[in-house]
This record gives C-alpha cells, structure tokens and sequence, in this order.
C-alpha cells in the first residue's frame, strides 16, 4: 500500500476515497442551493476555489458556467486538479502567508471549503479571502464548541489530507465569524440548509463539527441564511474568584 506520509510519498488519491466523496457530495448539495441562489443576482461570473485541492468542487463550480480558478498549496494536487478540470485555471499558491492578493485580482465570489482548520494563520488567510471578494465569500470549516471567540491548537498527523506545517488553530463559530467582520465583511450568515453528513448533525451525545458561512459585502436575502451578530471580544480577566 503506498504510504500517505510526507517524508515517504504523496498519494492525491486519498481526496478520491469514498470518505472524501461522501462528505463532499452532502456539501455541495447545499453549497449548490447558496450558489445558484446568489447567481440569480447576475454577480458570480467569476470564482476562486480557495484550497481546491484536486478540483472535485472546481469542477462542480465550472459546471454551473462560473469561470473557476483553483488556489491549491500542494502542486501535485494543482497537477491533478488540471487534468481533472480543463475548464477551470489553477494556481499554487498558500493562502496561509500574506499578500496573496497582491498576486490576484478580486473574484465575484470565493469558495473555501474543508481549508481554514488545518491553518497556522487562520486569521490572516480570512484576510486574504476578503481581499479576493467582489461580493460573496462561501466558506466551509471545522469549528470547535463553545460561545466564545476562542480557538485551539491541534497538532495535526502528517498524511497529506491535513495542512502544511501540521499544527493548526481551530475556531469556535464565534471566533470565525468574528474574523470575517473584522477583515471587512459587512455582513455574515450561517447557513441553515440541511447537509446530509454527521459532521453537520448535533446529537446528545456530539456537538455540530462543521457549519457553513456566507460573508457578504451587503445584505443577502434568502430564507436559509441566519445572520450572525458581531461577537464581542473582551480583553481576558486575570482576576480570581469574581462574583
């Protein structure tokens, strides 16, 4: 079996397993609805596919007559992104350094699933997807629980289907939708559209693990979007044992 370590061998087809298909089938049977559903405004001509990997949504988005362009970090995942998808442009690019935008003009909307919580920077790659967006960012992640805008660390393993450096920081929904209002985004919502996948679910026993955000640069009318309110971020108390 051919290893899916870093310093040992890289296998893109892990992003073909059945585990990968399932998940990403759930998703874009929601993701799909948010897109077409914004289309109807005429505003996504053009799209970045933000940590596409090898293109499985680049292609559904291409499919829908959006011109795509794919931002992958790995180039043997672009390599087979651009056999996958001829119809799409891809790029090797991290959004987990800066000034990626100086290197790419605005797109009219920006996909990023499945990326944010395997970064080291999250805050500052959501920096860089709102200097990519005309109008709409489209954004899928893990979000660990609790009210607070808060995050953690994980030390991820090495396979190839986990980030860059290996240690990540993870946020809670608050913390996430805190950092697109303050990269700039005058509006975000979560979406309410069901994803058949129990990453999406919460249980009694599990709390929710992903969730789906829209950031807009102005209001967005449909009925399965709830907008989110600014959390607030107050500086951390050192005191002890305050009523």
């Amino acid at each position: 079996m051919e290893s899916l370590e870093m310093g040992t061998g890289f296998s893109a087809d892990i992003f073909d397993s059945q585990h990968y298909i399932e998940i990403n089938e759930a998703r874009w049977d929601a993701a799909e609805r948010v897109v077409e559903a914004l289309s109807a405004g005429g505003e996504l001509s053009t799209c970045y596919d933000v940590g596409c990997g090898p293109g499985w949504f680049a292609e559904k988005l291409v499919g829908l007559g959006i011109d795509v362009t794919g931002i992958e970090a790995r180039s043997e995942l672009v390599d087979k992104a651009r056999k996958r998808v001829p119809g799409a442009t891809f790029v090797q690019c991290d959004l987990d350094v800066p000034l990626l935008s100086r290197h790419l003009s605005a797109a009219d909307f920006v996909f990023c699933f499945g990326l944010l919580y395997h970064l080291e920077n999250p805050f500052r790659a959501i920096r860089n997807l709102y200097q990519l967006t005309r109008h709409y960012c489209l954004v899928e992640s893990i979000m660990i629980p609790g009210d607070s805008p808060q995050y953690c660390l994980v030390q991820e393993s090495s396979n190839v289907n986990q980030g860059m450096t290996h240690c990540a920081l993870i946020p809670s929904l608050a913390a996430m939708t805190k950092m697109l209002y303050a990269a700039g985004f005058s509006h975000v919502y979560r979406c309410r559209l069901p994803v058949e996948h129990p990453d999406f679910v919460e249980t009694d026993v599990v709390y929710q693990r992903r969730s789906i955000l829209l950031a807009a640069h102005g209001r967005v009318e449909l009925e399965f979007l709830e907008q989110l309110a600014v959390p607030q971020a107050p500086k951390y108390s050192f005191l002890k044992n305050v009523c």
